[in-house]
């Protein structure tokens, strides 16, 4: 799809982002940070580096501790359906799943902005040609994790679907149906083992990042200096993805309190493009739909296979911030189970990628902001 010489100018882009891990606010990621201000302003862009405060604990330990109590919870129901009975069981766990669900929300929206420990600094790179409505946004920071991505993502899966087994139980049971002790140590056991990985996955910072997030960053590059991108155009090169999100949420939310109202713009999120596997375009909260028609007329033109739905469970994404806020977002991303299993690993290289995905990228991208302008 994308030619030649844009496929290793791709590569080369990728090897020089992903030569070191570039944690949020890190020198590192500083000087990648001025790479891509260098590629904007020689394509016309205005650039400005926005700085922005927040906390890293939610993005630490937020996880963690929120896997640790959904184990805690599915312990307490079995507890109360083998020694109280199956009301009982279904009034303390929609209690404790109802305050995880609250207490979550609140700490993915709010808490990176607002809770005092482990205050941090970064900035954001802004860059603007015209006057525009679409947003092409991508993170350049990274991160490793104690924990592969692809097993933290079973976690996830395990435990919503232990959790999920449970309350059906309960409502048999309300109604006649009579279950065993032992079925209730299974689904204990099972929200134990489902929740370690979670429980034990801590960040860290020993991963060049070069599918997570270099891909994404030089896709929107590549995007940007193609002839078919609209002239009025935004860039925005987060930063705390890995954390929280911290960088969109400052954006957006400035954004909104500028306009007073919900901003009229569109963002197209990239993140994580392998050279082989699916193409997905993923969102959260209400589809969005003119983004959505414009990807599929775009990718069947362009003879792309795209899958467009919600984002995969246990993924965090940049466009998650923009779709709390009412913003229409979207990500594009492409991979296998393989890729899952190589990010927030030391093995998420450059050596990996021969750049074909990211410029592949950057055409689908350069094409959907032009029908969405």
């Amino acid at each position: 799809m994308a030619p030649a010489e844009l496929v290793q100018r791709a590569k080369s882009l990728l090897d020089e982002l992903a030569r070191t891990p570039r944690f949020a606010g890190s020198a590192e990621e500083s000087a990648a940070r001025a790479l891509c201000r260098g590629e904007l302003e020689r394509a016309g862009f205005e650039c400005r580096e926005l700085p922005f405060d927040y906390s890293e604990w939610p993005g630490r330990w937020g996880p963690p501790i929120a896997a640790a109590f959904q184990a805690l919870t599915i312990l307490a129901v079995a507890h109360m359906a083998v020694h109280h009975g199956p009301l009982s069981a279904l009034i303390v766990g929609a209690g404790l799943v109802i305050a995880l669900m609250l207490a979550s929300g609140d700490a993915k929206r709010r808490w990176t902005a607002i809770f005092p420990l482990e205050r941090a600094r970064s900035s954001n790179l802004e860059a603007k040609r015209g006057n525009p409505e679409v947003w092409l946004v991508a993170h350049i920071d990274s991160k490793s994790q104690t924990v592969p991505m692809l097993i933290r993502i079973a976690s996830s899966v395990v435990l919503a679907i232990v959790t999920a087994a449970s309350f059906i139980v309960i409502l048999l049971s309300l109604v006649g149906v009579s279950f065993v002790s032992p079925v209730w140590h299974a689904l204990a056991l099972a929200a134990v083992l489902g929740a370690l990985p979670s429980m034990f996955c801590f960040v860290r910072n020993g991963s060049p990042g070069a599918v997570d997030n270099a891909t994404g960053v030089v896709a929107v590059l590549a995007a940007i200096q193609s002839g078919s991108a609209p002239r009025d155009l935004g860039v925005l090169i987060t930063s705390g993805e890995e954390l929280g999100l911290a960088g969109a949420r400052a954006w957006a939310l400035a954004r909104v309190r500028a306009t007073s109202a919900q901003p009229g713009i569109r963002v197209l999120n990239c993140d994580t493009v392998d050279d082989t596997g699916a193409w997905r375009c993923m969102y959260n909260g209400p589809r969005p739909k003119r983004i959505a028609a414009a990807a599929e007329t775009i990718a069947g033109a362009l003879g792309v296979r795209l899958l467009v739905g919600r984002l995969i469970p246990g993924i965090l994404a940049d466009s998650m911030a923009f779709n709390d806020l009412g913003i229409e977002a979207v990500t594009l991303s492409r991979g296998t189970l393989s890729t899952l299993a190589r990010i927030h690993t030391r093995r998420d290289n450059s050596t990996a990628l021969t750049g074909n995905g990211a410029a592949d990228a950057g055409v689908l991208l350069s094409a959907l902001a032009k029908e969405l302008g």
